[in-house]
């Protein structure tokens, strides 16, 4: 005579299984919050580095607003490349984006031919380009950019 099986015998090992799809289920749950986190630091900290380019620029146009306008293309223009205002931006760019790959800025006084605006009599046209790389990006396409343009007044 053959025994007789119970509900119980044919639904050993049932619990178990479930409970590791359970976990399984939770793990990916976790893994993805954690690849949420990963990208927004990574957000946090392009508009860190966006800031504080734009920071740069925008206070590299304020310091030639201040200066004698006679002289801009010699000291801050980035083709002639040694005038103590360009090189003073460039070691200020360094240390505010520390950490990051950066190129040389670009600072083009009496701006190129696409501008709208062209330098006159009474002003000077100012563009003022900064690249970064954020810091362990090197799968990334290419550099971030902040590019800014202002007038320059002569009175």
């Amino acid at each position: 005579m053959k025994p007789q099986t119970t509900f119980r015998d044919s639904q050993s090992g049932a619990f178990l299984l479930e409970a590791l799809i359970g976990i399984l289920i939770f793990s990916l749950g976790v893994l993805g919050i954690v690849g949420l986190q990963a990208r927004a630091i990574r957000y946090t900290s392009d508009a860190e580095y966006r800031a504080e380019a734009m920071y740069l620029a925008n206070s590299l146009i304020s310091q030639m607003w201040t200066d004698d306008p006679s002289n801009l293309k010699n000291k801050y223009d980035s083709s002639v490349g040694t005038g103590a205002g360009y090189t003073g931006f460039v070691t200020r760019v360094n240390q505010g984006l520390s950490g990051a790959i950066i190129p040389p800025p670009v600072v083009t006084v009496d701006g190129p031919a696409p501008l709208p605006q062209k330098s006159s009599a009474n002003s000077n046209v100012v563009q003022v380009q900064i690249q970064w790389r954020l810091p362990g990006d090197l799968g990334d396409a290419g550099f971030h950019n902040y590019t800014t343009t202002g007038v320059i007044g002569r009175n």
